[in-house]
């Protein structure tokens, strides 16, 4: 079965920066989950394209990238009930109908980067 991963934060798991010719990845291994339904992965993917290219050079198997971040969020918009947690737990459904999801990746940008909300930042980490 498919080998998927779950990628969800702020627009430091979204992926940020200028695609050139040096930099663009393509790998028919590395797909992406669209509408329920796996795709060869395209730039810009909003994910991490390093981490699925290391992935299929260390295993040689395919591997399924699930994008569900949002650039600007905060944890508090990441909290079950919310949005952005909803659509997350939608996509890892659907992406378990076809894959074994083997972690979520959470990457936090810097919406929560100050002393009043980083001081909250670990109870809502684990509440979500």
């Amino acid at each position: 079965m498919l080998s998927s991963f779950l990628l969800i934060g702020q627009s430091n798991m979204s992926g940020r920066g200028i695609l050139n010719a040096d930099n663009r990845i393509f790998d028919a291994r590395i797909l992406r989950l669209v509408n329920g339904r796996w795709q060869t992965m395209w730039e810009p993917l909003s994910a991490d394209r390093v981490f699925a290219v290391e992935f299929v050079k260390r295993t040689g198997e395919q591997v399924g990238l699930i994008p569900a971040s949002d650039g600007g969020s905060s944890i508090d918009e990441w909290q079950p009930g919310e949005a952005l947690y909803d659509h997350a737990v939608s996509e890892a459904r659907l992406a378990m109908r076809i894959s074994d999801i083997k972690a979520v990746l959470w990457h936090q940008g810097e919406a929560d980067c100050n002393p009043a909300r980083a001081a909250v930042y670990a109870p809502k980490f684990l509440h979500m």
